[in-house]
């Protein structure tokens, strides 16, 4: 894998980005990276040689005097056919300024597998709060990351996304998800939040991780979903997916997860280790 991995490295090239708006942002102890601009009135045109994978990183120049999140959208098309809204939620990055010292968000990135060939890719401005969103476009195949099972829990919840049957494991605020996992190794938490009929806007939530007696808080912000549903629940909605890491040291860990923080009865995880 690693092999084919380095193959599409070699092979991808950009032949193209239009238009071509750049901006210089500097980072405290990193060096200055240029940034492509994208407005609602510009969208950014992008021809690719592949096969390889094209990490786009994106930021967004920061709103005066907002203490909280901001969420951002683009619209990536594909080879003038295949269509997708990509949803970002971010905060302000005390590291990050543009070169008139206006603050930026911290970055967010999606992936692009482009296929063998010459392929081209339009990303459009859907909504961020200053009609303006970065873009800078790396050469970066993503990690690979291996389910693993839950060791005790109460019941299974199973989401429909992209044609595919996702397995979750229902979280609530008594009781808890059980895993045994040894390290070291990297524990990926992806959690969606259960919406109920009366539920609106966004929510925040909190999952806490007791590793062998010792407790961490894990604070989220979500919004329902509009296109991801449970196959057989049709009482409760979910959430985006909102990820967090744990570093697990070495030897044998036990770790109990439990919702917090919510009007939300539930919750769902799942979990993934780095390979």
């Amino acid at each position: 894998m690693i092999k084919v991995l380095l193959m599409f490295m070699i092979l991808g090239q950009i032949k193209s980005i239009s238009p071509n708006k750049k901006l210089d942002i500097e980072i405290v102890t990193k060096k200055t990276e240029t940034y492509t601009i994208l407005t609602s009135k510009d969208p950014i045109s992008i021809t690719v040689e592949g096969p390889t994978y094209l990490r786009v990183y994106t930021r967004i120049p920061w709103p005066k005097e907002n203490t909280g999140s901001e969420m951002y959208k683009i619209i990536l098309q594909k080879n003038e056919m295949d269509e997708e809204i990509i949803t970002f939620e971010s905060d302000v990055s005390n590291v990050t300024k543009d070169k008139t010292g206006r603050q930026l968000s911290k970055w967010r990135s999606f992936y692009i597998e482009v296929p063998e060939g010459s392929n081209t890719y339009n990303i459009l401005h859907w909504s961020s709060p200053n009609d303006t969103i970065l873009l800078n476009f790396r050469y970066e195949s993503p990690k690979e990351w291996q389910e693993i099972r839950a060791t005790d829990y109460k019941s299974i919840i199973e989401a429909i996304e992209e044609e595919k049957i996702i397995k979750y494991y229902e979280l609530g605020k008594e009781g808890g998800v059980k895993l045994e996992i040894t390290g070291p190794t990297k524990l990926r938490v992806i959690t969606r939040l259960d919406y109920d009929t009366k539920m609106l806007g966004e929510q925040n939530y909190t999952i806490l991780v007791n590793d062998n007696g010792k407790e961490a808080k894990h604070s989220l912000r979500c919004y329902k979903s509009e296109i991801i549903e449970y196959k057989d629940r049709k009482d409760i909605i979910p959430s985006n997916a909102r990820n967090f890491y744990i570093n697990i040291g070495s030897g044998r860990h036990v770790l109990t997860f439990t919702l917090s923080g919510t009007i939300a009865q539930s919750a769902a995880v799942r979990f993934l280790v780095e390979e």
